[in-house]
């Protein structure tokens, strides 16, 4: 029953939709009818609006009717039929090429707007702008502005010298900000400011002076104006004046957007100009996000605000999202992989960010503070070594579970790096918590590959400081190192006979003898261990070894590049060989 039904429903859907597309066909259908026939029987005003109705698919019918009335007495008709032109053009231009003839003739219009708009039709089908160029030259020769102006000039932009279309581009621009401002449409808003972004891209600096004497002329227009003037390189002259100048403007989009263009000032004089600014305003809830969005700009390269900033994040009073923000900032200012940032300010920001984020990550859970402060804490702190002792502490004040997980996760993912980090890695093995206790032994696998053979043998929690070469072993050497080339030739070959005849008990600790070697040879421990994953040593490797680990050689040894000889054997060495290493 469940299945008819379901089959009857689908069947009732798609016949209800069968009807809807059905009624759907009729309505156009029927406007369509109607169209053609105002296009056939209608006034000239009626035929124009009909091909609008009738959109580019009845080209056919329509542009002929359009051709028509451009040579139309009535200047209303010959208008509105370039209009309509122009609209059809910008839908299917190729439909509409058999209106060529007539809209070139219709550039010579007495009427500017329908020159104009007869130009704006050609464009759309792709006619060069160059052969457009005179007739909207000759409207502007005319003292033509407003709409009409701003169509001849922009059609001209990039083909005559900029200064001179500016006033026609600029004064459309001011009246569509101030007509949107009394709830007008913004859409001429937005056709004015791509006009003279594309007038400004032409790099004509004779385009600053007229631009920054309109920057007070309509308030609203000029955070637009302050971008536009901002486009050219170099900047202006008195650059940074002019935003400081606006920074404390009583429009608010014209106050964040001189401080946006602030932010972007990144050079020595400017920012000793603006950044203490900025770091006054952190006091002010209303303009503090817009310091912030400044200073985060100027992070690394200024000192200015790096108190401020860290008074805000431990503010809490202050918005989370404020706080967390001035964290981050001072994060990328003590970033010191950022090449820009400068040594000293990144050495003061370091300062702050620990004196914030050391207290948060001690004892926060993972919330938005603790990843502000943990995200970049491996560009703040590049040395593997302080690193991991900075996370150990961390990890181990923290009683978060998640927390802690995150610590060991970022431990793991340093290796050997984390090595001071080991004990307190090791002491998460006792957590009451399974997540932790797998973290921790993940993180140990990674810093101590072989830290459960070790803990086996009965090491040592912590590992043996790097000695500086194999000869600072625990044991002391009492003998005379072997003869290195021989050693290794019979390790080599698998020649258990030939070791034993080179080490002995009273040279087994001893680095071998081998002159032509840079810096202080290997114990005959470390050599055989070396011959791991060499098929020709494999036959007689373990018995090597086992013939070295009974004369007491140290099987964990330190090597010297500071690794230790069993982590080291536990990615190379074959099981049989790890399990005589590891007894």
């Amino acid at each position: 029953m469940l299945v008819r039904s379901l089959f009857v429903f689908v069947l009732g859907f798609a016949a209800q939709t069968a009807v809807a597309d059905d009624v759907a066909d009729q309505f156009w259908a029927k406007q369509n009818k109607e169209a053609l026939r105002d296009l056939e029987r209608g006034a000239p005003l009626k035929q124009i609006e009909a091909v609008g109705r009738l959109g580019p698919d009845f080209a056919a019918q329509t542009a002929p009717v359009l051709a028509k009335h451009l040579a139309n007495a009535d200047p209303v008709i010959r208008l509105a039929a370039a209009e309509e032109a122009w609209e059809q053009a910008s839908r299917k231009p190729e439909a509409f090429a058999s209106t060529q003839s007539a809209l070139r003739v219709a550039l010579d219009d007495g009427d500017a707007a329908v020159a104009m708009n007869a130009a704006g039709a050609l464009a759309a089908m792709d006619v060069p702008e160059t052969e457009l160029a005179a007739a909207r030259r000759r409207v502007l020769s005319g003292g033509v502005r407003g709409y009409v102006g701003f169509l001849a000039a922009r059609g001209l932009v990039g083909i005559d010298p900029a200064p001179p279309l500016l006033p026609y581009l600029l004064d459309y621009y001011l009246d569509a900000v101030e007509a949107e401002a009394r709830g007008g449409s913004d859409d001429n808003v937005e056709l004015g400011e791509k006009a003279l972004a594309k007038l400004v891209a032409t790099g004509d600096r004779g385009l600053i002076a007229p631009l920054q004497r309109a920057l007070d002329v309509t308030p609203p227009a000029t955070p637009y104006l302050l971008k536009l003037l901002a486009g050219f390189e170099p900047k202006p002259e008195g650059w940074t004046d002019t935003l400081l100048r606006y920074a404390d403007n009583g429009y608010p989009e014209t106050r964040e957007r001189a401080w946006d263009l602030l932010g972007e000032q990144r050079d020595a004089a400017s920012l000793a100009r603006w950044a203490p600014k900025a770091a006054v305003l952190l006091a002010d809830r209303e303009m503090r996000g817009i310091a912030l969005s400044a200073l985060s700009d100027a992070a690394g390269r200024s000192p200015s605000g790096l108190p401020e900033l860290a008074a805000l994040a431990n503010d809490g009073a202050a918005d989370a999202a404020h706080r967390v923000r001035a964290i981050e900032i001072l994060a990328d200012a003590a970033d010191t992989s950022d090449r820009d940032g400068l040594k000293t300010v990144q050495a003061q920001a370091r300062k702050h960010w620990e004196a914030v984020c050391s207290p948060i990550l001690k004892t926060h859970d993972v919330d938005d503070y603790f990843k502000a402060c943990r995200n970049d804490s491996s560009y703040i702190v590049a040395d593997d070594a302080e690193r991991a002792r900075l996370i150990a502490a961390w990890l181990a004040s923290n009683t978060y579970v998640d927390a802690k997980v995150v610590f060991l996760g970022s431990l793991e993912s340093m290796w050997a790096g984390a090595a001071p980090a080991a004990p307190a890695v090791r002491a998460e093995r006792g957590h009451a918590d399974a997540r932790v206790v797998q973290a921790a032994e993940a993180a140990l696998t990674r810093i101590e590959p072989a830290w459960r053979e070790r803990d086996a043998r009965g090491a040592t929690a912590t590992a043996p400081a790097p000695a500086a070469n194999a000869a600072n072993a625990v044991e002391k050497p009492n003998g005379k190192g072997a003869d290195g080339a021989s050693l290794y030739a019979a390790i080599a070959k698998g020649d258990v006979a030939a070791v034993k005849k080179l080490v002995n008990a009273g040279n087994v600790h001893s680095p071998v003898r081998y002159p032509q070697m840079q810096g202080t040879p290997p114990v005959p421990i470390v050599v055989a261990v070396n011959y791991c994953g060499i098929p020709q040593a494999a036959g007689g490797l373990k018995a090597i070894v086992e013939y070295l680990v009974g004369l007491g050689a140290n099987a964990d040894v330190t090597t010297h590049d500071g690794t230790r000889l069993l982590d080291q054997a536990k990615y190379t060495c074959p099981p049989e060989v790890m399990a005589v290493l590891a007894r």
